[in-house]
């Protein structure tokens, strides 16, 4: 099936039907109007107890995309009016993404192009709950996507820069032209731009980054990440890469890091410091430290309902909402026209979540909510992008910037606010506002002590710390830090504090500074010896990586012998990024933890360590790290960890080998070969070392029926990555028919790399005689290259291969070889291969619609269909495979999508689905998903579920296809009822099925 219609396709030409959904066209029907502001309120439906009232609307805002109450209750907003391209510039290229390349990089302001972008300030002078009055603070902004009010100005993202708006007089306009802070962003991609800027409980000035742009700034360079920035130090550090398109962030009652994303069945992540999170691999290569060995997902989700886009996210901590909704996560899906709320509950160190429930939902599809905020009542306020599309693939700008909204939505008798004025509060009058318990106060008062850095309250945050136990303290923490009152004294005895949370922060700021005194050191050692909290070991877990390695390490020690941790989510790889991050620098310190033959066994060194440490010795691949392999053999107590080191170590050597083993290894070799003769992870290994006598042993056990078939299937996998020639006779013997059906389907597609007409061939003179699945790997193998096709194709014209058998995708590829005698073959028995028209494809579509009308489809018989032509790649309703997007939260009730998705399967392409076409130096041309990638190799998943290793050396060429990996045609060989039945079940829920 395809990979399903998102928010970054190829820029090559849309389809009609593609164009019509993208501007709301449905069956030749104009999509409504926009309703107005107070006619969309009365068309939302809204959880019970709760109602929305329009507070700001066109004229007076229009397309907002970030928003900020400041000290007065006023709301700050930016309107985002010159998206998607920027004012001056003049693009260069525009890849399959829309990722576009522009002549220059323009000057910060002033000199800069002037764009529409502006900041506004609304306010509500007669209290009537309605912004009635708008000025703006500052025009001519060139793509501002965040802003953050605070110390003594406003602080603005407009790629490259991040810029600081001083206006220390509060006569709401700029003292004079902004300061640069920060340049590098990335800016080929607005709708994945810097944004979601935040105060974070320590006073960084925190935000996200999306997937579509390349940020390097101050020699950092990342995609997907949350960043931070320090207003009075000027630090920049990126605090956790990767994600999902990220746009929105925030931080719950203890300090805990949510943000959005753009990954279907997912609504969050929670972001760690110093953490690696699953991104888009494919589209932008592994993450920068190669050596990361494993990444977090997203936080378990159950019961997905809408679009795959979260966005805008809060955790709610006002006052005003019922207690169900306390501290639980609210967010904007503007694909749905929806807002959801999110149940968070505790697992381990981290979160696990399902859905909540609705909090507003509509039919209007005006409707896009972008940003959330909770303001001084308690309510959520949601802006609202109000236009008919919100998909930004096609690249002609019709965007209606006319409208904008900005609704409330509050709990039934919210009470107005009264008027106010934080900022001229004195700083002791600040210190009731901790214990607010609309968390909004609570925040504006920590951003103003952080802006006085008042010593006189000082004393009294302390004494809040001490002698309080609940979120208080907490409180009082973080104003206590950003006041500038934490001491190492106080640091020491807050780490025996009752309240986990202020445990946690107290590791935390400690970690930040990047030292420690020896005496503090030995405090941070005993709390990860002793803490009963898996919030504090996490914290200890990262801050341990920003500290000296002497002390960093030491921490470590104890935390890899807790053992209640080997299951949590996060602590384990934590403690592994720590030890990698000083395997190089500090070897011998790494080492020493396991000098003892007991550290050995602890459950997250044996589970979590031992192999990643010998795989990361084993790929930097120097002397030294050869000679540290050996080390690591020396020391390993038993069989278990030298089975665990070698597992590494092999996997280090995916997709390539040693044309004879290194020296420094050979002795090692010889013993533990001689220790554990039958050991089939030492053959594998010794194998890709390039011993001889483990090459032979191969070749024996492959032949030998009497082994298990999943040895030899690996040991095979293997050959083909070794592309010995001498290997190629034996892996011919293993294709007749006397063979396991397993073992020959291995041996086809270890043959794939040897461009050695013999094998060609065979597999020809043996084609008629195969099962189907059979059929599939050879035609693969056989249509990888110019020669071997050909040979194809000829048996096809002489009649001994059926034409009907050979599905439309091997046909494309063959096509891609552009040879004028291959070319004529296919025009002979197939006509000309490509892909459909545009006007093909529209009648397909209308073909299949007037199936649909003419009869019902049996759902059951439908997913038998699916489990044939469409789980090798999807999932629906938990059944399936992961090559393309899980089918589940598709928006599968819409026929328009989903035939759009299946005849034109390449009109829109997820970013993470993007399959790539690989030329190799040996002939063959191949495409698929890129599901791995190193310094040293890249693996492949193919549409027929096959995984492809390559080494780097063995790739001329490696681009995106702007083709699905989804062939089109894929209903051609149905009839009308069988595509009426697959119909039904790709629309079906799934208890509507076999009674489940």
């Amino acid at each position: 099936m395809s990979a399903w219609p998102a928010t970054s396709p190829r820029f090559a030409a849309i389809s009609f039907v593609a164009l019509a959904l993208v501007f709301g066209l449905a069956t030749g029907q104009v999509q409504p109007p926009a309703l107005t502001p107070d006619e969309a309120v009365k068309a939302m439906q809204v959880a019970d107890g709760f109602q929305v009232k329009v507070v700001a609307a066109e004229p007076l805002v229009r397309k907002p995309v970030t928003m900020s109450f400041d000290g007065r209750g006023r709301l700050w907003v930016i309107q985002y009016l010159q998206y998607p391209s920027p004012a001056g510039l003049k693009a260069v290229t525009i890849d399959q993404y829309l990722r576009t390349t522009y002549d220059r990089i323009p000057e910060p302001p002033p000199k800069g192009p002037k764009g529409a972008d502006r900041i506004t300030i609304l306010e509500d002078p007669d209290a009537t709950g309605r912004f009635r009055k708008a000025k703006d603070f500052h025009v001519g902004m060139n793509l501002a996507s965040g802003m953050c009010l605070g110390h003594g100005g406003v602080f603005v993202a407009q790629p490259p820069y991040l810029l600081f708006y001083a206006d220390r007089d509060r006569d709401d306009k700029p003292d004079g032209d902004p300061e640069v802070l920060l340049s590098g962003f990335g800016m080929e991609d607005a709708h994945a731009f810097p944004n979601s800027l935040q105060w974070g409980p320590d006073g960084w000035l925190y935000g996200a980054q999306g997937s579509t742009v390349t940020s390097n700034v101050r020699g950092i360079e990342f995609q997907q990440g949350i960043w931070r920035y320090h207003p009075r130090t000027k630090e920049f550090e990126l605090f956790a890469e990767g994600g999902g398109n990220t746009w929105g962030v925030d931080f719950d009652r203890h300090g805990n890091l949510l943000a959005g994303t753009n990954w279907g069945g997912q609504a969050l992540l929670h972001q760690v410091q110093g953490g690696y999170y699953v991104k888009g691999f494919g589209k932008h290569g592994p993450l920068h430290n190669p050596h990361t060995f494993g990444y977090f997902e997203h936080v378990p989700y159950q019961g997905f309902k809408g679009g795959h886009v979260t966005c805008g996210g809060i955790v709610y901590t006002g006052d005003s909402f019922p207690e169900q909704y306390r501290n639980q996560y609210i967010a904007c899906n503007l694909l749905s026209n929806a807002l959801y709320w999110h149940r968070l509950e505790a697992k381990g160190s981290t979160f696990a979540a399902k859905h909540g429930g609705d909090l507003a939902m509509t039919a209007d599809t005006w409707f896009r909510p972008v940003d959330l905020l909770v303001g001084p009542d308690g309510s959520v306020y949601v802006a609202d992008w109000c236009d008919k599309r919100a998909n930004h693939v096609d690249p002609v700008d019709n965007w209606d910037r006319t409208k904008g909204r900005i609704y409330k939505i509050e709990a039934n008798g919210t009470k107005p606010v009264k008027e106010f004025n934080l900022d001229k509060l004195a700083s002791k009058d600040l210190l009731p506002l901790l214990k607010h318990p609309n968390d909004w106060y609570t925040r504006e008062a920590r951003r103003i002590l952080a802006e006085r850095r008042d010593n006189a309250v000082i004393p009294d945050l302390t004494k809040l710390v001490r002698d309080n136990k609940d979120q208080l303290a907490v409180e009082a923490l973080w104003a206590l830090y950003v006041s500038g009152g934490f001491t190492d004294a106080l640091a020491g005895e807050f780490l025996n504090h009752a309240n986990d949370a202020v445990r946690v922060w107290s590791v935390r700021f400690l970690g930040d500074a990047k030292k420690v005194s020896p005496a503090l050191c030995e405090r941070l050692i005993a709390t990860a010896k002793k803490d009963p909290s898996a919030a504090v070991r996490s914290q200890l877990a990262c801050s341990s990586k920003r500290l000296p390695a002497k002390d960093g390490l030491a921490i470590v020690r104890e935390l890899l012998q807790r053992s209640e941790d080997v299951d949590d989510p996060h602590i384990p790889m934590l403690l592994w990024w720590a030890i990698e991050d000083k395997a190089i620098s500090d070897r011998d310190l790494v080492l020493s933890l396991l000098d003892q033959p007991a550290a050995w066994q602890s459950p997250i060194i044996a589970r979590w360590v031992v192999e990643r440490l010998g795989r990361r010795y084993m790929a930097g691949g120097t002397d030294a790290d050869l000679r540290t392999c050996t080390q690591l053999f020396d020391g390993a107590p038993g069989p278990a960890e030298v089975d665990a080191l070698v597992r590494g170590m092999e996997k280090a050597l995916e997709g390539r080998h040693f044309k004879k083993v290194p020296a420094t290894l050979e002795q090692h070799l010889t013993a533990l070969t001689a220790k554990q003769p039958k050991s089939l992870t030492l053959l594998r290994f010794a194998l890709r070392l390039g011993s001889e006598p483990a090459y032979h042993a191969t070749l024996r056990r492959v032949n030998d029926t009497k082994s298990p078939v999943t040895e030899r299937i690996g040991l095979i996998e293997i050959l083909g990555q070794m592309g010995k020639e001498d290997s190629i006779a034996p892996l011919l013997k293993l294709l007749p028919a006397s063979e396991d059906a397993k073992v020959r389907l291995a041996a086809l597609s270890a043959l794939q790399p040897f461009p050695d007409a013999k094998v060609a061939a065979m597999v020809l003179e043996l084609y008629p005689t195969m099962p189907t699945d059979m059929k599939a790997r050879a035609q693969t193998l056989l249509c990888n290259r110019a020669p071997s096709a050909l040979a194809f194709l000829k048996s096809v014209d002489a009649g001994r291969i059926r034409k009907e058998e050979v599905p439309l995708d091997q046909l494309q590829r063959i096509a891609l070889f552009k040879n004028k005698e291959l070319t004529a073959l296919l025009e002979k028995h197939w006509g000309k291969i490509g892909a459909q028209s545009n006007g093909e494809k529209r009648s397909r579509m209308a073909s299949i619609r007037n199936i649909l009308r003419n009869g019902k489809g049996n759902a059951d018989n439908g997913k038998t269909l699916f489990t044939k032509h469409c789980a090798t790649c999807h999932t629906l309703h938990g059944a399936g495979n992961k090559i393309g997007p899980d089918l589940t939260t598709a928006d599968r009730k819409n026929l328009d999508f989903l035939l759009t998705s299946i005849v034109d399967p390449s009109a829109f392409i997820r970013p993470e689905f993007v399959a790539y076409s690989v030329e190799t130096k040996d002939g063959r041309v191949l495409t698929g998903l890129v599901v791995e990638s190193s310094p040293k190799s890249v693996t492949l998943l193919n549409a027929k579920n096959e995984k492809i290793v390559l080494s780097q050396d063995a790739i001329e060429e490696m681009n995106p296809s702007s083709v699905s990996l989804m062939p089109e045609g894929i209903l051609n060989p149905l009839d009308d009822q069988e595509i009426r039945d697959l119909l039904g079940y790709l629309q079906s829920n799934v208890m509507a099925l076999g009674g489940r």
